[in-house]
């Protein structure tokens, strides 16, 4: 039985559920998923039993370390950590034999860089990673660029306040983000979470 120690998820299954939808409409399925930032793989598993194709692949990127650390300037230290195991063990149960699971013990900015570098392509990408505002920006930008068109991705936390600077939550990068791409989206939810899509555009004829 998957076992987790906090739930920062279940409210926002009725966000999930409306970006599948739109996801299908858009693309036909979900066969490709990149996931920024998975704890304990609540979200993951999720997305496994009730999101993903039955033989898709999702993509997971977390160095299961200290919550602050600088994916700029800081190092990562040893692999293996509680959370990690955790999420290994969770996520196992919830996998289905012919799903791929891929999972980058990371820092997300380099490697952000080098599927950028490697084209790759998702049909949804969920990033709830580093909520400071620089590495947001960082991470809204780059995985833009892995957006499928007809894709969506969603922003956890946009309306997060806990901490006093607002350097420190990631809705001023998220804002500015979608002002510079905004002829490229199209809008989805607008809530606590953010959820926006790729244009699809049509080729000149």
């Amino acid at each position: 039985m998957a076992e987790f120690t906090s739930d920062w998820f279940t409210n926002n299954i009725p966000n999930f559920e409306h970006v599948k939808t739109n996801v299908i409409e858009n693309l036909g399925s979900i066969d490709s998923i990149l996931e920024i930032g998975s704890h304990e793989g609540r979200s993951t598993c999720w997305v496994l039993e009730n999101m993903l194709s039955d033989t898709g692949s999702i993509t997971c990127i977390d160095p299961f370390a200290n919550d602050h650390i600088n994916p700029f300037t800081d190092q990562l230290g040893a692999q293996g950590s509680e959370w990690e195991l955790r999420f290994r063990r969770n996520t196992a149960e919830a996998k289905k034999p012919t799903q791929k699971l891929t999972v980058h013990v990371a820092l997300s900015y380099p490697t952000l860089a080098q599927m950028v570098v490697d084209k790759k392509q998702f049909d949804f990408i969920y990033i709830d990673g580093n909520h400071c505002c620089d590495n947001v920006l960082a991470d809204a930008v780059m995985a833009w660029s892995l957006l499928k068109p007809g894709g969506i991705m969603l922003f956890d936390d946009y309306l997060y306040e806990d901490l006093p600077d607002v350097l420190d939550r990631g809705k001023i990068a998220i804002d500015a983000f979608c002002t510079c791409f905004t002829r490229q989206i199209d809008w989805y939810i607008l809530n606590y979470q953010l959820a926006i899509g790729k244009k699809i555009t049509k080729e000149k004829i």
